[in-house]
């Protein structure tokens, strides 16, 4: 059976642009995230990862959905899209597949700082249209891009 790893993944947006990093790893301008941490909810986990990827603070987009609130239950803020990524062999690790749940942002702040390893740039949709599939962004981030870009105008 193939191994599984949980990540989360965050688009975030501001005035018709989205903050995209580029990852050293693979090239590609990617939305920052990453893989959950021992005892991490996924709302922990990618806003965690936005933190040490931009320097961002960040809320989710609001999304209809039933709230529960009791003693014993609490209330997680969802994710607006969950994938199954199959992941090819890289260096010493071997394909595996991750369990990515994506959430859509806006930052609390603009303040970002890149770190050493990821350089991060706002792109608006034409920017994001002149990038190449395959060699400069994942076709899933291109496509997730274009439905929320596009649904807004």
């Amino acid at each position: 059976m193939t191994e599984r790893h949980f990540t989360v993944t965050t688009y975030i947006f501001h005035e018709g642009s989205t903050l995209l990093v580029h990852h050293p790893k693979f090239q590609k301008w990617m939305p920052p995230g990453g893989h959950l941490e021992k005892n991490e909810t996924p709302p922990e986990g990618a806003k965690r990862e936005v933190l040490e990827e931009t320097g961002l603070h960040v809320e989710f987009l609001p999304q209809e959905s039933l709230r529960l609130h009791t003693p014993q239950v609490t209330h997680l803020e969802r994710p607006h899209f969950c994938l199954l990524e199959k992941i090819p062999p890289f260096g010493s690790t071997p394909a595996h597949e991750h369990i990515d749940m994506i959430f859509l942002a806006k930052p609390t702040s603009l303040t970002i700082v890149s770190d050493p390893a990821h350089s991060n740039r706002w792109f608006n949709w034409d920017e994001i249209q002149a990038l190449e599939i395959g060699r400069d962004i994942f076709e899933d981030a291109y496509q997730i891009l274009h439905h929320v870009m596009n649904s807004s105008k």
